[in-house]
Order: structure tokens, then sequence, then C-alpha cells
């Protein structure tokens, strides 16, 4: 496809996913054959929770339009997660018949995170990325979804996220402020049923041996922070300190990687507390 058509359509679908309502997943997607947009959708369009793949799907089906042979243009990589009842939105692509996708972001969902890419390509669709400016401005769209996964503001609460992605960092931050006192921490693979718990910058990490619930841990500084990281299981405790205060996580429960007896969906799911200092 010519260049100045395949921006055409990049442009398109941003300009899609720029009318998603703030507050969920914001999806552009256009498809397209022999230069012409055949539909489009975006995530929020229609009732029911339906994908912007989905959206863009229906009105070229009610509309009695084939896709056979069409270009997909969507800002966010289509789904392909086994563990919900609907029908992945990479598999009704391929479906559909649409021969080639071009992929705005990646999705850094830890259930998500290039399944839907694999899942074209095995099913003979071929794979582009969006131009570069393109994909820096979907970061900008995407941010405050895609920070669930990179990120958890409060004093307490709960994340998930895939720790081989992104360094293994993590940050925990009382608010959204920029100022806001935060811990950046970092995770590693350790084994089948636990993780490394790396100190972030600056801050030293230490384990809090025995306890199993955040009121078990009295004074924190009362902790060994001797080591850099510590080896942390699930029910485990670990302790981030740095001269705001402390960040206390306990591990609730690990997807381990293939190597350890994993599957394809990697994660580390964290219960966490933040103690600031008085």
């Amino acid at each position: 496809m010519d260049a100045e058509f395949r921006r055409r359509f990049m442009r398109l679908a941003v300009d899609e996913a720029l009318k998603s309502p703030e507050g969920q997943p914001r999806v552009g997607v256009v498809i397209a054959r022999n230069l012409e947009v055949l539909c489009s959708g975006s995530r929020g369009e229609m009732p029911g929770g339906l994908h912007a793949e989905q959206v863009a799907l229906k009105k070229a089906n009610d509309q009695g339009i084939s896709l056979h042979g069409a270009t997909a243009f969507t800002t966010l990589e289509p789904c392909s997660n086994s563990r919900t009842g609907r029908v992945p939105c990479a598999d009704l692509l391929a479906g559909a018949g649409v021969s080639d996708v071009y992929i705005g972001r990646y999705d850094i969902n830890p259930q998500v995170y290039r399944l839907g890419w694999r899942a074209l390509v095995d099913n003979g669709i071929h794979c582009w990325d969006f131009d570069a400016d393109f994909r820096d401005e979907l970061e900008l769209i995407t941010a405050r979804f895609e920070g669930f996964f990179l990120r958890r503001n409060g004093l307490e609460g709960v994340a998930k996220f895939d720790h081989t992605q992104n360094g293994g960092q993590y940050v925990f931050s009382v608010d959204e402020s920029i100022d806001s006192p935060c811990w950046n921490t970092r995770w590693g693979t350790c084994g089948a049923d636990s993780v490394y718990a790396n100190a972030g910058h600056p801050g030293v990490v230490a384990l809090a041996r025995y306890a199993r619930k955040f009121d078990e841990i009295d004074d924190p500084d009362a902790l060994d922070y001797g080591s850099h990281f510590a080896k942390v299981g699930i029910g485990d405790i670990a302790v981030f300190r740095n001269n705001t205060g402390h960040v206390l996580c306990q591990v609730l429960d690990v997807e381990p990687t293939v190597d350890y007896g994993g599957g394809p969906h990697v994660s580390v799911k964290i219960a966490y507390q933040i103690r600031l200092r008085n």
C-alpha cells in the first residue's frame, strides 16, 4: 500500500480512538481495501462493551460488505484471550478474511501482550506496525489505561502486572500529582511460585520473613535492608524503603514463565500498603 494512503488510514484509526469515552481503553479501527474505507469503529460506540473491531465488523456485516483481502488499521493489538467466552477479535478479523493488519500499540496487559499478534500471524495474516509518530500519539491517548499495568496510585490496593516487561519496573504512588511520594520497584523471574523483588532507585528492600499480614509489621525500619534484592514467595511480604517511607508488598499469585512450568500469560499479583514517614 502506498505510504500516503497507509498514513491516511492510520490517521483515521487514531481519530476513531479519540471518539472512545474516557475511563476505558480508547481504541479505533479502520478497515480498507483498494484505497477506500470499508468500515470503521471505536470502543464504546455500541452498547454491550463491544471492542472496536467488533463494532467495525458488525457495521460491515449489517451492510453486506465483504472484507476479504482487506487491510485493518487498529490502534491497539486485537485481543486473543482464551479466558473469556467471547470470540477474540484476532479470530474475528481472520474469519472475516482480512489479509493485513497494522497495529498501533501492543497491549501491555499481561494476559494479552503480543498474543493477538501471534494469533493473527498463525492465521496467515501479515502484521505491520503504525509509523512511529502515530505510536507516540497513541502512547499519550492510552497512557491512563496502560498506567494500571505500570503504576498504582493510592495508599493501598492490589496490582497485577507482567514482571518480564518494562524491565520489571512498577511504581507505587500516593496519588497522581507530579511530586507525589512514590516507590520505583523492580521485579524479576525467580521460580514457579516466587519472584525477585529488587530495590528501586533510590531505595532498598527487605523481606518481612514469616509475616503474613501487613499489621504484623510494626516498624518497617526494624527489618534487615542489607541486600538489594529479596526472593518473595506467594504469601510473603517485601518492603521497599526510601526517604519518604515504605511500601509493603505481599505477593498473592504468580503466573511463571514457560521455563518454570507456566504458559503464555506471565504476571505477578500484589497487595500493597503505603506507610509514609511522619
